[in-house]
């Protein structure tokens, strides 16, 4: 093999363990010299020196530790804590014995790292913080019982209080583990942190990881691994995980901390960190308030289940159940991660990033991104294997046991009655309807033409886009090149959605090939409220399911049916209410006042699912863009904290192909009933209608998954609320107001000049005798 070609740009990563908890410091040494050994898995300057970045983190190197306390005149108690700090003034330090005091612990003492700066490069030397450990110890009876709980929460207030300050960091503030990590080259990384040449420094597991900066640029406090995983890949979803993380905060109850305690703990999220960074903010939030170790890594990177037809039925309704929690933090990932009793490893489910692992006779397990990262005697391993897609493997280091994915899954699965409570609570829309597309009364309009008209269903789109999806369930083939003028800038009528451009996944992910790797797509989407994501209850099963976002007219009856007062099936977890979308004048106003009414319905008097329908359009009224209104509730409902209780479903003429879905589903849609492409179809197709109308349903899901696809992202609930679009032509006004988290290419359109727009083509489309499309 060509050796330029062997090595994957991607980061390396690993751990090493004794899986007796044996410290020595041969694991140490070792787990350096693999560090080391996938150098060239991250990026390097010129000057030989700077890098992405690279670390271990450790089990306490208790020895160390005392030896090391001990020559700052401080003798550590038996349960004590090292805090691993990034200083940039002496300040700080004020603000973190203040919090620890506050949390009923006391600083024993601070101690300056001893580090040799001559192995650094000049951008890593401008941005060296002061590297500090500060010694932590209870302070009362009630804080030995509490500690790794007091021990978070003040990290947690310590972050708050500094998040202001550039450069300010803790990398690990723990009794369990110990990070070193930095702008450093690994094979330096020994030399630079003097400590790692002690031979007291001995410990039981480390895991390790240098970095491929691929999305942010290199940082101290990027370098992983982080407090509690090291990640190998990019979180695509990043943008709607963090969403969801914000969301689910508001419905939080814990058996570890008090109502008040979770409030000085929220957000769980530090902002202006790494995808991998919040995935750990997030694995490391549930570990603390004692979810089991393997469901909370399998809650946030589950195996592919809703496609997998050969998956154990218990262990499908186990995922099926994390799934109403949770949505996975999709894309490519090889995670090792430790709670300092668990230690593991887990790959995504499409096994995009390698994982290999190596068990030795003396008691060690080794895993990293390759062999041969650790010289090993042929006759002392026991045995060799890798990771296969969404397998995860862990070491017990109480009992010293290594734990297969086999035993794994059969602890889960087996834990709680999942199947049970998803028989009873859960309902799939099509348990309801008995044939597709056997009701056309809602796809006939009086005044179609008008409709299409001011929708811009032209005679090309009829011909380029529905009639193929019509005709052969999928997307027309096109040319990816697209040299019209962008819609800020066009003088032909443009739908609002052609302001939107999907980003691609990062340069290391490709993209999914949603027909081979069927097995791990899914369109599935739910309704219903989300419930504290830190127990295990029949509650969260409560759930109304669809095998697609895309609506027909008998799943969309269905769908409101549960939340009709005056219906049998009612129930008031899903009361819904019908939102026009309609304006006369004033669009800025318009749009303000609507989202004011959904969010005090929400909280007053107990809406669950916001339809937002586009259906009152006539002579007089115009439409806000149905966009426009999704992504402006859905950032009121997070910033009013009801967001997790609501489901929101878009009857809108604008749906007319995938990409248009897309937009609604990123910005926080569940589902959509594209009701005037419906109508068109059947007013194309009068004599053979339903085939042609499952058909345009079909090639408008196919279509989302492609479109998800070229994120690398594999279901639609991980797609939702992402945002992944760049907002092309629009104002910072509206951009800030309705898509806080995209980013934009600003043209300066603002609300005057969308609204003189839609008052244009409102003239066109029902201008006396116009009946042209």
């Amino acid at each position: 093999m060509d050796a330029l070609t062997a090595f994957k740009d991607n980061c390396g990563f690993g751990l090493l363990a004794n899986i007796k908890n044996v410290p020595s410091y041969q694991n140490t040494d070792d787990s350096i010299t693999a560090l080391s050994r996938m150098i060239h898995r991250g990026a390097i300057a010129a000057d030989g020196k700077s890098a992405d970045g690279s670390g271990l983190l450790f089990s306490m190197p208790d020895k160390f530790m005392r030896k090391s306390a001990k020559s700052i005149g401080v003798d550590l108690p038996q349960k004590y804590a090292v805090g691993m700090l990034f200083l940039t003034n002496e300040k700080q330090k004020e603000t973190i014995s203040e919090m620890c005091e506050k949390n009923d612990l006391k600083v024993a003492g601070y101690r300056k790292v001893p580090i040799d700066t001559s192995v650094l490069g000049k951008f890593a030397l401008e941005s060296l913080p002061n590297i500090m450990q500060v010694f932590v110890v209870p302070n009362s009876i009630s804080s030995v019982k509490r500690f790794d709980a007091l021990l978070y929460l003040a990290r947690k207030e310590i972050e708050h209080a500094l998040r202001d300050e550039k450069g300010f960091y803790i990398p690990s503030f723990s009794g369990n583990v110990v990070s070193y990590k930095g702008l450093v080259i690994p094979t330096y990384i020994k030399e630079f942190y003097r400590d790692l040449q002690d031979r007291d420094f001995e410990v039981s597991f480390a895991l390790f990881h240098q970095r491929f900066s691929t999305n942010t640029l290199p940082e101290w406090k990027l370098a992983q691994p982080f407090r509690v995983m090291a990640h190998n890949g990019e979180i695509n979803s990043i943008e709607a995980n963090r969403f969801y993380v914000a969301a689910k905060s508001n419905s939080l109850k814990s058996s570890v901390f008090s109502d008040e305690e979770l409030k000085r703990i929220l957000p769980i999220l530090q902002t202006g960190s790494s995808d991998s960074a919040s995935l750990d903010n997030v694995l490391e939030f549930l570990l603390v308030n004692d979810v089991d170790f393997f469901k909370a890594v399998r809650n946030l990177i589950p195996a592919p289940w809703q496609n997998a037809p050969h998956m154990d039925g218990k262990l499908r309704a186990f995922y099926e159940y994390a799934s109403t929690c949770f949505e996975a933090w999709d894309g490519p990932a090889a995670i090792s991660m430790t709670n300092g009793r668990y230690i593991g490893c887990v790959l995504d489910r499409n096994g995009l990033r390698p994982a290999k692992y190596l068990i030795t006779r003396d008691n060690r397990i080794i895993i990293s991104s390759e062999y041969g990262v650790i010289d090993l005697e042929p006759e002392n391993i026991l045995e060799r294997s890798r990771l296969q897609s969404g397998e995860m493997i862990g070491i017990d280091l109480k009992f010293g046991k290594i734990i297969y994915d086999d035993e794994i899954n059969e602890y889960m699965k087996n834990s709680q009655p999942y199947g049970e409570w998803l028989n009873e609570n859960m309902h799939y829309l099509q348990e309801y309807v008995s044939r597709k597309f056997e009701d056309l009364s809602d796809y006939k309009y009086k005044n179609l033409i008008q409709m299409q008209r001011y929708h811009n269903i032209t005679n090309e789109v009829i011909e380029n886009i529905i009639k193929p999806m019509a005709e052969s369930g999928k997307e027309n083939t096109a040319s990816m090149g697209d040299d019209t003028p962008l819609a800020a800038f066009s003088n032909k009528q443009r739908n609002f959605t052609d302001f939107f451009k999907q980003k691609f996944a990062q340069v290391t992910n490709p993209p999914i090939d949603p027909l081979r790797e069927s097995v791990v797509m899914s369109t599935n989407t739910g309704f219903g409220q989300i419930h504290n994501i830190l127990d295990e209850n029949p509650d969260h099963t409560k759930r109304l399911k669809t095998i697609t976002p895309v609506l027909f007219y008998e799943k969309f009856k269905v769908l409101l049916s549960f939340g009709d007062e005056n219906s049998p099936r009612y129930d008031s977890d899903y009361k819904y209410r019908t939102y026009f979308t309609g304006f006369k004048k004033d669009i800025k106003n318009s749009l303000q006042e609507l989202s004011l009414q959904i969010v005090n319905d929400v909280k007053k008097d107990g809406i669950r699912t916001i339809v937002l329908d586009d259906r009152v359009l006539d002579e007089k009224t115009k439409l806000i863009p149905m966009a426009m209104v999704v992504g402006r509730i859905n950032e009121d409902l997070l910033k009013a904290g009801v967001r997790h209780l609501t489901s929101t479903v878009v009857a809108s003429g604008e749906l007319m192909d995938p990409h248009s879905v897309a937009v609604m589903l990123g910005y926080g849609a569940n589902a959509v009933y594209p009701y005037l492409l419906y109508a068109t179809v059947l007013d194309v197709y009068p004599n053979n209608c339903k085939d042609m109308l499952k058909n345009t349903q079909h090639g408008m899901s196919q279509g989302i998954l492609k479109i998800m696809s070229k994120m690398g992202i594999s279901t639609v609930a991980s797609y939702r609320n992402s945002a992944l679009f760049d907002v092309i032509g629009l104002s910072k006004e509206i951009a800030k107001s309705c898509f806080a988290s995209s980013s934009a290419l600003l043209c300066g359109l603002g609300y005057e000049d969308i609204e003189s727009r839609i008052e244009e083509n409102h003239k066109s489309a029902f201008v006396s005798g116009n009946i042209s499309r």
